[in-house]
C-alpha cells in the first residue's frame, strides 16, 4: 500500500503528459469573473464532484522488488494505472485557495493550500507536496495533479470534477444581518404592543408582528394606513387598515377594539374570520444552505437564527 496524497485545485495546462488529461482539459469551463466565475474577491466554499485518472510509479527496494516480477524495468519503476471518484472543497479566501479531497481507486484523503490568478488556480498538496493546477470556479475545475521531481512516489494525474455547492460568505454573512434586523424589529413590535401606545399604534404594530407568519403575499410595512375609524358602542368598536402588497395589490385588516385592546383582526385572505394576532416563531432551523465547517484555520462565524415567515389563519 502506498500513501498517496492528493490536494485540490486545477489548470487548465495544454502541455499535460497524460492522454486523460487532454480529454478533460476539452470540458469548456467559463473564465472568472462570468456567471460562472469567482471574482478576486470572493469569500466562499466550492464543492466539486467527478473523477481522476493517470499513473502512480513507486520506488520500489528489497522484498517490495521480489514481488514485482512483471515489471521488467531494472529499477521496477513501472508505472500502475489508477483512477475513480474524487470530492474536492475549496474554500476561497480572496486569491488565497485552501481545500481538502478525498478520492477512491488508489487516492487518500489530504488537504491542499496556494492561491489563484483569475480562474486559474495552482495548489500543493499538504502531504506530498504534489502539484494541483488547473482551471477553478464556481462551475468546476480540470487540470493535472504531478509529483515534485525526486519524490519516491511520483503521480500524474487528470483531474475532472464539477461544481455541486456554493457557499457564499458574503450573501451568507447578508442573510444574517437581515435576520439580526428582523429580529429586532419583531421584538420592537412586541414591546409596542405591550405598551401604553396609542391604539391606533399598537394596532399598526400587531398587523406588522402578524404578517411575519404569512407564507404569502408579504406586505410592504411602509404602507400601513389607517383608514377608518368605527363608532364606539359600550367601549367597542373597529378599525380598518390597509397596506400594499410586495407581490402587487393591496390587502385589508379589519380589527375589533374592545376598551382600547385588539380583541381579534379580520384579514382580507379570509374574511369573516376575526382571530388573534399570529406570533411568529422567534427561531428556525439555520438554511439548509449553509455550510460553515471551516476548511482551513481560520473559523467562520457562526449562523444566527432567522425567524421564520409565512402568512396563515
Amino acid at each position: 500500500m502506498f500513501r498517496m496524497g492528493l490536494s485540490a485545485t486545477l489548470l487548465f495546462s495544454a502541455f499535460s503528459l497524460l492522454p486523460g488529461a487532454a480529454n478533460a482539459q476539452q470540458s469548456s469551463y467559463k473564465s472568472a469573473p462570468g456567471a460562472d466565475g469567482l471574482p478576486d474577491d470572493f469569500h466562499g466554499k466550492v464543492s466539486y464532484f467527478g473523477n481522476h485518472s493517470g499513473e502512480v510509479i513507486i520506488e520500489r527496494s528489497g522484498e517490495a522488488r521480489k514481488g514485482a516480477g512483471d515489471c521488467q524495468r531494472p529499477d521496477h519503476r513501472c508505472p500502475t494505472r489508477i483512477g475513480g471518484s474524487l470530492q474536492v472543497d475549496l474554500e476561497y479566501d480572496g486569491l488565497v485557495v485552501r481545500g481538502s479531497f478525498r478520492g477512491s481507486g488508489g487516492l487518500h484523503d489530504s488537504g491542499l493550500i496556494g492561491r489563484r490568478q483569475g480562474a486559474q488556480c495552482r495548489l500543493f498538496d499538504l502531504t506530498d507536496g504534489s502539484v494541483w493546477s488547473g482551471h477553478c470556479d464556481r462551475d468546476g475545475f480540470v487540470g493535472t495533479v504531478k509529483s515534485v521531481p525526486g519524490a519516491a512516489t511520483q503521480i500524474s494525474l487528470s483531474v475532472e470534477v464539477v461544481g455541486t455547492k456554493v457557499n457564499d460568505y458574503a450573501e451568507r454573512d447578508r442573510r444574517r444581518r437581515d435576520a439580526l434586523l428582523t429580529q429586532r424589529r419583531i421584538e420592537f413590535l412586541r414591546s409596542v404592543i405591550a405598551s401604553n401606545a396609542r391604539i391606533d399604534d399598537r394596532l399598526l404594530a400587531a398587523v406588522e408582528l402578524d404578517a411575519y407568519s404569512w407564507t404569502y403575499d408579504k406586505l410592504r410595512p411602509e404602507t400601513l394606513t389607517i383608514v377608518r375609524h368605527g363608532k364606539a358602542r359600550s367601549g367597542r368598536y373597529q378599525i380598518d387598515v390597509e397596506f400594499d402588497l410586495v407581490a402587487g395589490g393591496r390587502g385589508w385588516a379589519h380589527a375589533q377594539i374592545d376598551r382600547d385592546s385588539v380583541a381579534c383582526i379580520e384579514f382580507w385572505d379570509v374574511p369573516g374570520q376575526c382571530r388573534a394576532i399570529n406570533q411568529p416563531p422567534a427561531l428556525i432551523d439555520p438554511d439548509p444552505y449553509v455550510d460553515d465547517t471551516p476548511l482551513s484555520s481560520f473559523t467562520m462565524p457562526k449562523w444566527l437564527p432567522i425567524p421564520r415567515e409565512g402568512h396563515g389563519a
